[in-house]
């Protein structure tokens, strides 16, 4: 984490204590006055009242940030600091009945549940935080301008719903993808066509790369197509022998064709290229082995196609992945 990210979150969490420190010292006074005159506790005995309410209400915002900083689910334990906090309130708001003050009945229990929604707030930030540094935060989805929506609805639509499917979030990108998967559609009687389109849209003639490419926009063509499309063409070069790492996964030679162009592929299918070339799913290698070519990709990106894609047996990611 940044030294700036962290000093922005220590500063929030300061400031959090200094706004919920007052509530939570006057709900323990209240609590422990409500103890005496209204439950019959002598003494020291009222203490129970706010220990079983207010210390509660603390235990559960540590559990919330113990989960939070390890990446779980803190769903119960957020639930019942807003449980606790509006106990409080309510119990507030009876010892503010017996002082007979206006701003007696709007403070004690307005404050509890003020600072049980400022916490929420820090922790939802806190926890946005830990999900993207997991690389499990989705991205974010592709906006559209209102007078694109008023023109053009429905090619605005499929492209909207296409970015939300494949994780595009540049309009131009979903608008091309829309597009792309047209002219392919009125291509689908020619299969070799749909192949010589794909060769055309990457600059390339890596029959790999057109037949990802092809399936992301979900045409699946046959093997006989790519011969018919490439007949007459010279193939891209083949590695002599492949090397096997120790995971027993054959990979072929760490470098691409000499004629493909990284550059003009999509996001997804460079990374797709880079598992290919490197034999395996490891995400944080493929990230790596793209950004030595000058291509700079999302890490949750890859992790999500290996989620989708990748073969469990063949599922392996470098320490600090996603679990």
């Amino acid at each position: 984490m940044p030294r700036s990210r962290r000093a922005i979150d220590l500063v929030s969490w300061l400031l959090l204590l200094v706004v919920a420190a007052p509530p939570v010292i006057s709900s323990a006074r209240n609590l422990y006055n409500l103890g005496q005159a209204q439950l019959g506790m002598p003494g020291r005995w009222a203490l129970v009242v706010p220990l079983s309410v207010d210390a509660a209400a603390l235990l559960c915002v540590f559990m919330t940030l113990r989960a939070v900083t390890s990446g779980k689910s803190a769903g119960l334990a957020r639930g019942l600091v807003v449980a606790f906090a509006v106990f409080s309130a309510w119990l507030g708001y009876q010892e503010a009945v017996t002082l007979g003050f206006l701003a007696a009945k709007v403070y004690f229990p307005a404050m509890p549940v003020a600072a049980a929604v400022l916490l929420d707030m820090v922790i939802r930030h806190r926890r946005r935080d830990a999900l993207e540094a997991l690389g499990a935060l989705e991205p974010p989805l592709p906006r559209f301008r209102f007078i694109r929506w008023a023109v053009a609805f429905g090619e605005t639509r499929r492209a909207w719903a296409a970015g939300v499917r494949h994780g595009l979030t540049e309009p131009a990108a979903c608008l091309a993808f829309v597009r792309e998967v047209d002219t392919l559609r009125a291509l689908r009687e020619t299969p070799a066509d749909q192949v010589r389109y794909a060769f055309a849209s990457l600059n390339s003639g890596d029959e790999f790369a057109a037949r990802a490419w092809l399936a992301a926009r979900g045409v699946h063509v046959a093997q006989s197509a790519l011969d018919a499309a490439v007949e007459g063409r010279p193939r891209p070069p083949r590695p002599v022998a492949p090397v096997t790492p120790p995971g027993g996964i054959p990979v072929v030679a760490d470098a691409p064709p000499a004629e493909l162009d990284l550059s003009t592929l999509s996001k997804r299918d460079a990374i797709r290229m880079a598992y290919a070339s490197l034999g395996s799913w490891d995400a944080p290698a493929a990230v790596a082995w793209l950004a030595e070519r000058g291509i700079t990709v999302d890490r949750r990106e890859a992790y999500r196609i290996v989620r989708a894609e990748g073969p469990e047996s063949h599922l392996h990611l470098a320490a600090g992945g996603v679990r």
